[in-house]
């Protein structure tokens, strides 16, 4: 049986949501960090300014409780 794996982050792109999900309205990430992360589905635009998606929320819990940072 083949298993999807979530898709794999550098630790700026994980820091970079953490970022995100601490400060949606102030956070300072790179374009093309910010752009990774929406290709992937963990990050959208909404009103102008990127959020994370219930999927990337569910990835910075997963690895703040792993200790993956």
């Amino acid at each position: 049986m083949d298993q999807i794996l979530p898709p794999e982050l550098t630790d700026a792109e994980l820091e970079a949501m953490k970022e995100i999900a601490v400060h949606p309205a102030t956070h300072q990430v790179a374009p093309g960090v910010q752009i990774r992360l929406k290709d992937v589905g963990y990050a959208k635009d909404v009103l102008g300014e990127v959020v994370l998606t219930k999927d990337g929320l569910e990835r910075v819990a997963v690895n703040k409780t792993s200790g993956a940072y």
